[in-house]
């Protein structure tokens, strides 16, 4: 009897340590998984950031020995690169975007009536919009004084935040921390979209988005901005004049320039990157280093008529021979 009970002991620790040993190989095949789960990831994003790069590259090369027009560089009157913000396909399956930057509306040069009507559009909650021009408006101002709804360096104190730099927005994510904006991310994620540092309040009819022009032209009524679109997209107008007699639509006066500016907003993305990485360029022709100096670059969030491909998006000119003079 003892000599049996050993034996079926024996038999017991075997098991398990069988089992301890299975439940090991089974967590460690498990770990080995997940790591190369991560490989590939990280390898995928690392090919993705390979061709984002490449795609940038290309852009500023493109914009940078091409004739800048009304709508974009390249041959007047149809420029092969729009400057409007429409997809463009780079290689296999990078995503480039040209924005001008004076298509865009400049929150460094913003009315309260102006940035009303675009807050309003981005579908802004009415009683928040004096809240959110106010602040604004004290961040940028050089005194003390606190507007109605806005907020001074005591109030920034109160909420725990540095004071106002009482100063024009070097970059457009300042807004992510300012009172009142960071309670609405949604909103002021749909801002920065549309929005730049620009100081120069001309606009270039030519390149501003459809829902920025709705805002910006409230007395147009719906059937001319949808012709307005049409027409532009078809080929950009060179003058108030042409907008007039084409649509109706009174487009003369300083308040608009029908031609790029020296700032260009660049976003490109690849698959494997989480999001769209967007660059702002300004033109130095007498730069030591380029013409084009990039002031800033940050995350910029995917275009939801994307759909994560490229298949919609117009081919990129690949020819990489400047124009003669």
């Amino acid at each position: 009897m003892p000599a049996r009970r050993q034996q079926g002991f024996a038999l017991v620790m075997v098991l398990a340590a069988l089992t301890l040993i299975a439940l090991v190989a089974g967590r460690f095949a498990s770990r080995v998984d997940s790591l190369r789960a991560q490989s590939l990831s990280l390898d995928e994003y690392a090919n993705a950031r390979i061709e984002a790069a490449s795609a940038l590259n290309l852009g500023i090369y493109w914009i940078t020995t091409r004739h800048g027009g009304a709508g974009g560089y390249g041959l007047f009157p149809q420029p092969q690169v729009r400057a409007d913000g429409r997809a463009y396909a780079v290689g296999q399956s990078a995503e480039l975007r040209v924005q001008d930057v004076r298509g865009l509306y400049p929150l460094n040069a913003i009315s309260r009536e102006s940035l009303g009507r675009v807050l309003l559009q981005l579908e802004a909650r009415p009683p928040l919009v004096d809240g959110l021009v106010d602040v604004l408006m004290d961040y940028q101002d050089t005194d003390n004084l606190k507007r109605l709804n806005g907020a001074e360096a005591d109030d920034y104190r109160a909420m725990g935040m540095g004071a106002p730099r009482n100063d024009w927005l070097m970059t457009a994510s300042e807004l992510r921390n300012l009172p009142v904006w960071r309670d609405e991310p949604e909103l002021t994620e749909r801002l920065l979209r549309l929005g730049s540092t620009s100081r120069d309040a001309a606009i270039n009819p030519n390149t501003v988005p459809k829902a920025l022009m709705k805002a910006l032209l409230p007395q147009a009524r719906p059937e001319q901005l949808e012709l307005f679109e049409t027409l532009r997209r078809s080929a950009p107008f060179d003058t108030g004049s042409a907008v007039l007699a084409a649509t109706g639509l009174n487009l003369k006066g300083d308040d608009y320039m029908f031609h790029v500016s020296d700032r260009q907003r660049l976003s490109v993305w690849a698959p494997g990157m989480p999001h769209a990485l967007q660059y702002n360029l300004v033109l130095v022709p007498g730069g030591t280093v380029s013409p084009w100096l990039i002031i800033d670059a940050q995350p910029e969030g995917r275009d939801k008529q994307s759909n994560g491909n490229t298949e919609s998006a117009t081919p990129f000119p690949l020819a990489t021979t400047p124009l003669q003079p």
